[in-house]
C-alpha cells in the first residue's frame, strides 16, 4: 500500500497533531483521533471522507464515553507504521510533536495551508473580545466583536514551525507569548495569535475551516458584527438561520 503525499494527507497530519495519538506497544497498534462531542458532524461528514480519499480506509466514528469525546480508532498496521515514518512518535507526543519535514519544507502553498487547516480545526481556536474599559462605544463594550485566532502548544518546536509558516504566508505581526504555569508538574505553553478582522478574513480565505464548531462562530460574526460568548453550536446555527 503506497500513500500519496497530497494536500489531503497534509490535512490528516494537521488533525493528528491536534487531536491524535499513535500507539504501538507490542500489544496494540492504533491511531486514535477524537475531539469535542460537538464536532460529531465534522468527523462524520468531513474526516471520514478525508481518510477514505487519502489513506483508502473506511473509518467508523463513535462516542468515547469515558473521556466524553467523539472520533475513531484505526488499527491498520500499515497506516500506523506509515504515520510513524512521517515522524510522529508512539505514545505521548504533546511536548515533542512537530510538523513532518515534507510539509514544513514544502514550497507548495496548498500543502502547508491544508496542514494548518487540519491543525486549526482540531486544536486551534477562534474567539471574540469585548472592551470592558477605555474610550469605546456601547456596542464594543457590550458585544464580543473583536476576533482572535489562537494556536497553543506545549511543543516548542511545533510553536516555532507554525510561526514560520504564518510568516511565510505573510500574516504580518503575530502575537506570541509563553505561559509558565505555577504548578511545576504542568508544561510551559507556547501561544501564537492573529488579531483583528483583517487577519481573520485572510486566514479564512487562505486556510479556511471545515469544522462547523469554529466556522459557525466566524459566520455569526460576519452576519451580526459580533459572536455571543458561551453559545453552543446548535444555538449558533439557529441564530444563523434567523434574519438580521
Amino acid at each position: 500500500m503506497a500513500f500519496e503525499f497530497s494536500p489531503e494527507l497534509a490535512k490528516i497530519c494537521g488533525i493528528h497533531v491536534g487531536d491524535g495519538y499513535l500507539r504501538n506497544d507490542g500489544k496494540r497498534a492504533e491511531l486514535d483521533i477524537s475531539g469535542n462531542t460537538e464536532e460529531k458532524e465534522y468527523y462524520d461528514l468531513h474526516v471520514k471522507k478525508l481518510f477514505k480519499n487519502a489513506l483508502d480506509i473506511d473509518i467508523i466514528c463513535r462516542f468515547f464515553q469515558p473521556r466524553n469525546t467523539y472520533g475513531f480508532v484505526v488499527r491498520n498496521k500499515k497506516i500506523i507504521e506509515f504515520m510513524h515514518t512521517l515522524g510522529f512518535p508512539y505514545g505521548n507526543k504533546s511536548t515533542i510533536v512537530k510538523i513532518p519535514n515534507w510539509i514544513s519544507e514544502s514550497t507548495d502553498k496548498e500543502i502547508i495551508t491544508r496542514f494548518l487547516r487540519g491543525l486549526f480545526d482540531t486544536d486551534g481556536c477562534v474567539h471574540f473580545w469585548k472592551r470592558n474599559s477605555g474610550k469605546y462605544g456601547k456596542f464594543k463594550k457590550n458585544h464580543h466583536y473583536y476576533p482572535i485566532i489562537k494556536f497553543g502548544t506545549v511543543s516548542k518546536e511545533l510553536y516555532n514551525q507554525v510561526k514560520k509558516i504564518l510568516e511565510k504566508l505573510e500574516f504580518g505581526k503575530i502575537g506570541q507569548y509563553i505561559y509558565k504555569p505555577k504548578n511545576i508538574n504542568e508544561n510551559i505553553r507556547y501561544v501564537l495569535t492573529l488579531y483583528g478582522p483583517n487577519k481573520i478574513d485572510k486566514f479564512f480565505k487562505l486556510i479556511g475551516s471545515k469544522n462547523p464548531v469554529k466556522l459557525s462562530r466566524v459566520q455569526l460574526w460576519n452576519k451580526l458584527g459580533y459572536c455571543p460568548a458561551n453559545t453552543t453550536l446548535k444555538q449558533r446555527l439557529e441564530m444563523l438561520k434567523n434574519p438580521v
